[in-house]
């Protein structure tokens, strides 16, 4: 199975000179944290990294420096849609694994669990929302029934061609979505929750970093 890794950003919210994927934590990149971990896992055959092209260089040093081997690079696009669309021009297997280098405290038997769910078009794993949710402007309109609500996580897994056809739709429609689960739902297909695990931290802001840092120092 090949797997799309979302690694093009520029990470503007953490304020960094260099985009975000490549700030260290505990002196390691942020991004060689999951490539890891996905080297690691047999079925996972080719992993195409979507890059920044202003920074292939450090990329390139990067793999080199922690022997990620599995990577191929991938230019990326203006937006994370179309990071994807291109990536997944490339994918010649049935399914297709997806995951982000902002989201480095992933661990192998969370991954291979996915394997139980091969025939499934779409694999999204979710945590509880565990705070209130409410809809407004300046005033509150209305307030979300929290109990029904889902926090998506990354990684995610799909049947390659039913994602293909999401976005070549949304690329018609003009439309615009934050994770291709999104569009796969938008387009008619089903989308099966798993388990997700509140460690699975996304990196966005320097906050998220201190609390990364305090994560990985502990033994998964």
């Amino acid at each position: 199975m090949d797997c799309i890794y979302l690694a093009a950003g520029v990470g503007k919210r953490l304020k960094k000179e260099i985009p975000k994927q490549f700030f260290k934590i505990n002196g390691k990149p942020i991004l060689i944290y999951a490539l890891e971990v996905l080297e690691k896992i047999q079925w996972i055959e080719n992993i195409y990294v979507t890059y920044n092209t202003n920074y292939r260089d450090l990329y390139e040093q990067a793999f080199e420096d922690y022997n990620i081997s599995k990577v191929v690079l991938t230019e990326g696009g203006e937006t994370r849609q179309e990071s994807v669309f291109k990536a997944l021009q490339k994918v010649n297997t049935e399914m297709v694994f997806i995951h982000e280098a902002a989201r480095p405290l992933i661990f192998e038997s969370f991954i291979e669990n996915f394997q139980n769910y091969k025939d499934e078009v779409a694999v999204v794993p979710t945590i509880p929302i565990p705070f209130t949710v409410s809809e407004g402007n300046n005033y509150m309109s209305g307030v979300l029934d929290r109990s029904r609500l889902h926090n998506i996580q990354l990684p995610q897994l799909f049947n390659t061609e039913v994602l293909k056809q999401a976005h070549l739709k949304a690329k018609n429609d003009g439309f615009e979505a934050t994770e291709d689960s999104l569009l796969v739902f938008k387009y008619g297909n089903k989308v099966k929750f798993i388990e997700g695990y509140e460690n699975n931290l996304k990196i966005t802001t320097p906050f998220d970093i201190v609390i990364a840092e305090q994560l990985l120092n502990i033994d998964r």
